[in-house]
């Protein structure tokens, strides 16, 4: 956990919609059922029925849409660091408190209460982000459900001794197993109550389609609906910690 590359996985990130906005806007939607189950999952584990939420780091909204599509609260609001995002959320939702902002300046305020702040595969794009967790003591919230990739497992390691693991085309620059995402929330005194681990749905057409989109010739595209699909189906619960799995965690506020 913890190289960085020259651009920061933020940076990186809204470099990518200042290019080619529309594909990835297909490729978060496509991605946003399972995000979105998550937060469900851990809401209902928790009994938790929030009024407000508040996603941080939310790129082109399609997570809290999915939320608000679902009705998980009354009140929906939504910051995010890139501009291009920000404004096609701006122009393509309803209801939403909307902003744009860097969440981890000392000088950025969220005014008001909310009962859920989600943080949905936006940590492994960040170079500090233990300066990032440390920021939401500054905001009035009662619970908090992050997700991150794990990254970190047996295989993924072995793979990165044949490439730079940093050079990826999504922007990450943490990786993580279960147990050092636990420790980074640890250290900024957030303990999860309550987890989700699963391996994400990959259709083929959404692992074509992520192989148009990063330019990939037919040799990564094989190679691509291998891992995100066909050993997956193989291997079942044991691809998911030896190769590849999402988590999701809920905490209380400390």
């Amino acid at each position: 956990m913890g190289e960085t590359t020259v651009q920061s996985g933020r940076d990186q990130y809204d470099a990518i919609y200042r290019k080619d906005l529309a594909a990835e806007v297909e490729w978060l939607r496509l991605g946003a059922t399972d995000k979105t189950d998550s937060i469900g999952f851990l809401l209902s584990q928790c009994g938790v029925t929030p009024d407000s939420i508040l996603e941080l780091g939310c790129g082109t909204g399609e997570v809290i849409k999915e939320c608000q599509r679902r009705d998980y609260a009354r009140r929906y609001a939504a910051i995010d660091y890139s501009e291009p995002a920000i404004q096609y959320l701006r122009d393509n939702s309803k209801g939403i408190d909307i902003s744009s902002g860097d969440i981890a300046s000392s000088s950025f305020a969220i005014p008001g209460h909310f009962d859920v702040v989600v943080l949905s595969h936006v940590i492994e794009h960040l170079d500090k982000p233990d300066e990032m967790l440390k920021a939401l003591s500054r905001i009035d919230y009662s619970y908090l459900i992050a997700e991150v990739p794990l990254e970190d497992l047996p295989l993924c390691r072995l793979k990165s001794y044949l490439k730079d693991r940093t050079k990826n085309p999504a922007g990450h620059v943490q990786f993580f197993t279960a147990a050092s995402f636990k420790a980074l929330l640890g250290n900024a005194g957030i303990r999860p109550i309550r987890s989700r681990r699963y391996f994400p749905r990959q259709p083929a057409e959404r692992i074509r389609f992520m192989c148009r989109k990063n330019g990939w010739g037919t040799a990564k595209q094989w190679q691509a609906l291998m891992t995100g699909r066909y050993l997956p189906m193989i291997f079942g619960p044991l691809w998911s910690r030896m190769y590849y799995s999402h988590l999701a965690v809920i905490c209380r506020k400390p």
